[in-house]
């Protein structure tokens, strides 16, 4: 374990579990609400309200610190309390991707059931954090929410669009009448994984919601194209050009076939 204090933050470099301990998962439990998942690990944000529980968990990062390292407690003890208004950043370093194969059911237009076929109590605490507004019930491995509101189904839709939280590889897998039963007129669009991954990934391309207005496509579709069309940055070098490129068909593959099924 490595301990770092920089740019005003705590920055936490550990081994593959060192998220798993027990004083670690305490400390994210209670500070679920102001963490952020990233894809090579977790950042907590500063919380007023829990100023005694972080400094509980700075007093035992110093001494696993300290002793790991055969270093003088008080000192880093010291340090690190002077910082406890700080975000603490913990690093997992590269492993090879685990995937977490997450299985979702609409009951109906209103309700969605998530389920981890992998048990994971990671993932799991990822999507409470994403998904905390609209979570009716809870348990281990499920979660049962409120989408009832196009705002709630652009939350939902906005957190499966990420694939990959610590490491680990999210697989969404859904039952064949999920669109249709939550998105009624996208009847048409088609079945499977594959075709729903899709008209999500799409969607959040241009950053609106499933089911809007096809002339609100055509705004952000002519903006983005815009933005990022090639012809934009010709003097610039290869690479910019070439993500400039990839981007501009993006645009164009995904508009293409949103239009067809709006």
């Amino acid at each position: 374990m490595k301990v770092v204090l920089r740019n005003n933050a705590i920055f936490v470099q550990g081994g593959s579990k060192t998220l798993e301990e027990p004083w670690m998962e305490e400390f994210f439990d209670h500070h679920i609400q102001n963490t952020l998942f990233l894809d090579n690990g977790v950042l907590v944000l500063n919380n007023a309200n829990s100023s005694d529980q972080k400094e509980d968990f700075l007093e035992t990062l110093s001494e696993r610190y300290t002793k790991l390292n055969e270093l003088s407690g008080s000192f880093y003890s010291r340090s690190l309390k002077r910082c406890k208004t700080a975000a603490i950043r913990i690093e997992v370093p590269y492993r090879k991707s685990e995937t977490v194969d997450v299985k979702l059911y609409a009951l109906d237009h209103r309700r969605v059931k998530i389920t981890l076929l992998t048990p994971n109590q990671w993932i799991m605490r990822y999507l409470k954090q994403q998904l905390s507004s609209l979570i009716i019930d809870t348990a281990a491995s499920n979660l049962l929410i409120d989408v009832s509101t196009p705002v709630a189904k652009g939350r939902l839709e906005k957190t499966l669009n990420r694939r990959e939280v610590l490491h680990f590889e999210l697989n969404y897998l859904y039952d064949d009448a999920f669109m249709s039963r939550l998105y009624g007129n996208y009847r048409g669009w088609g079945y499977g994984n594959d075709a729903i991954d899709q008209m999500i990934r799409y969607h959040a391309i241009f950053e609106i919601p499933i089911g809007s207005n096809p002339n609100d496509l055509k705004k952000r579709y002519r903006a983005l194209a815009k933005r990022y069309h090639p012809d934009r940055v010709q003097t610039k070098g290869p690479e910019i050009i070439n993500k400039y490129t990839e981007k501009f068909q993006l645009l164009q593959e995904a508009y293409d076939k949103l239009q067809a099924v709006s």
